[in-house]
């Protein structure tokens, strides 16, 4: 027995007793019960990997219509509501006895008290996005109650159900919990990829034997499908065995919420990028380890001995057990050409990941946090001038990885001709993306989270506001009025609406910039004027009164 599998004996064993710490645990089994009516159909699993972030729920279909009622799945009491145009949109948390919190995102309105206390709310603060934390006592549920209905807000692909289940900081596959789920289809592996240290990937494809140079990893492009569901949702688990045993195991049972950007260096990124295939690699770096991350022999990367072959035999499953192998023979042919050697070149700073990093010149000064990188590199930084922009051009990206920063940090940009109107934007060869400025004299500030160019530009255009389903002096067809509001580079601020001189509540949805007003009750008969007023991230206003016929 070689070395390599003797060490695989040591591993597979750690490996199991890493992901058994969940299962172990005893999850209330028929404490809750569906969301929503019928039976559960998917259009997004569990932790599927997305640009940024885990999937944290399952996405239940409601047949391409909002309107369903939402119910709560056990007894409890609302303790959170967030609203916002982005993102979960309208979002609903129910705290329940047994410690856990489900929660329910992309809603089109709140049921009952709920929904009153919810408008409350927002009249008292006068905005639409609120954040409420909820004491116990003030909006009891229970189990069955109608809390709200589904619908397609903030950042939602179409009408469905967002649901989760919570606790400690955790998120937890609710199919875990013995919800009704009909799946008797197996998974598909559609892809697997070889990645030898210093040649590009190879793709396997319908061959049984390959050869390769080197140490390398493996890259597993695997979905599953449903009764009901779409075709290619994630799959709750891939194992890799050598020569029958395991080498690699990765489980999606549960995740910490605060480090699901960690889907980035799980998977082969740049492909992801382009063609929105999650390859999982085997490798993982040193920056993006967690209590969560599958553990392996030698991080992932095979090391076999010149001119040996060896069995390799992938398995992927779903959550019911379903599941689908595909086993192929790797011979290693030779040792791997060195990697060509690069100088140290100019404007070039070494990075350690778990390490922070300061960079202060005399037009840009960098604060980047320790755990900006998954493993260590070197930064290319560098200013070159430009008549385009109020400052020079300034470019921030590593040397060798292709994978964006896992943490926020901070730029400063000292500005050629400051301006109260200015704001940093990334350059991005399409159009110019800003970010929340702040000035000190002649530098701006902004907290990033990507690499590539920078640049100082000037905000000095006003938000557009542009009537949707009514005209100025026209007699009016409906008690719902809809407005397109949009800004041309820093983004909205606020915006806010007022009917016959009083506020009224208008809700944004950032997918279609539309304000949708809902004024029955408000209008008086005859003439009704509505202003609207919306300000831009630079303070750029747009004041409009129209004047509406009853």
């Amino acid at each position: 027995m070689t070395k390599v599998l003797r060490l695989l004996l040591c591993f597979s064993a750690l490996i199991n007793s890493c992901f058994s710490t969940l299962n172990c645990q005893e999850l209330p089994q028929g404490y809750f019960q569906l969301p929503l009516d019928g039976d559960i159909g998917l259009s997004a699993t569990f932790a599927e990997f997305r640009t940024g972030h885990f999937h944290a729920g399952l996405d239940i279909r409601t047949g391409g219509v909002v309107g369903k009622p939402v119910y709560a799945v056990a007894d409890g009491y609302v303790c959170g509501v967030r609203i916002s145009p982005w993102g979960g949109g309208k979002m609903l948390y129910v705290k329940h006895p047994n410690g856990y919190t489900s929660v329910y995102m992309h809603l089109n309105d709140y049921a009952g008290e709920v929904g009153r206390y919810v408008r409350r709310e927002q009249y008292k603060e006068q905005n639409y996005a609120i954040v409420r934390d909820i004491p116990e006592g003030v909006l009891p549920v229970k189990k069955g109650q109608v809390i709200a209905h589904s619908g397609n807000s903030g950042s939602s692909g179409g009408p469905h159900l967002h649901f989760e289940l919570r606790r400690d900081g955790r998120t937890i596959n609710p199919l875990l919990f013995g919800l009704p789920y009909c799946d008797n289809l197996k998974p598909v592996i559609r892809g697997i990829r070889l990645y030898p240290s210093t040649n590009q990937p190879i793709d396997l494809g319908d061959q049984d034997n390959i050869s390769v140079a080197g140490p390398f990893h493996l890259g597993i492009y695997a979905t599953d499908a449903a009764e009901g569901s779409t075709l290619r949702n994630g799959v709750d688990r891939i194992e890799v065995f050598v020569d029958g045993m395991l080498f690699f195991k990765y489980i999606t049972a549960a995740f910490p919420l605060d480090s699901s950007r960690i889907s980035n260096a799980l998977i082969d990124y740049p492909h992801y990028v382009r063609t929105r295939e999650a390859y999982l690699l085997t490798r993982l770096l040193p920056g993006a380890q967690g209590e969560w991350i599958p553990i392996c022999q030698n991080n992932g990367t095979m090391h076999f001995t010149e001119g040996s072959t060896h069995n390799i035999r992938i398995r992927v499953a779903d959550i019911k057990g379903n599941s689908a192998e595909r086993i192929f023979q790797v011979t290693t042919t030779g040792a791997a050409p060195l990697p060509p050697t690069s100088p140290n070149e100019r404007n070039t700073y070494n990075f350690e990941y778990d390490r922070p990093l300061r960079i202060n010149g005399e037009k840009l000064k960098i604060r980047f946090p320790a755990l900006t990188l998954y493993d260590n590199d070197r930064m290319h930084i560098i200013t070159s001038a430009s008549n385009d922009y109020r400052s020079p051009i300034c470019t921030v990206e590593p040397c060798s990885s292709e994978l964006p920063p896992h943490q926020w940090y901070d730029l400063s940009i000292k500005a050629t001709s400051p301006t109260e109107k200015a704001v940093i934007v990334r350059i991005d060869g399409k159009r110019p993306t800003a970010y929340k400025t702040t000035c000190e004299g002649e530098w701006y500030s902004a907290s990033v989270r990507d690499w590539g160019q920078y640049a100082i530009t000037v905000d000095d255009i006003s938000p557009r506001i542009n009537p949707a389903n009514f005209r100025e002096g026209k007699r009016l067809k409906t008690n719902t009025l809809r407005v397109k509001i949009s800004d041309n580079l820093s983004g909205i601020e606020t915006y806010n609406c007022y009917l016959n001189g009083k506020w009224i509540l208008a809700e944004f949805d950032g997918k279609s910039a539309t304000l949708t007003i809902d004024a029955n009750g408000a209008l008086k008969a005859g003439n009704n004027k509505l202003r609207i007023v919306v300000i831009d991230a630079c303070g750029n206003t747009s004041d409009v009164t129209y004047n509406l016929r009853k």
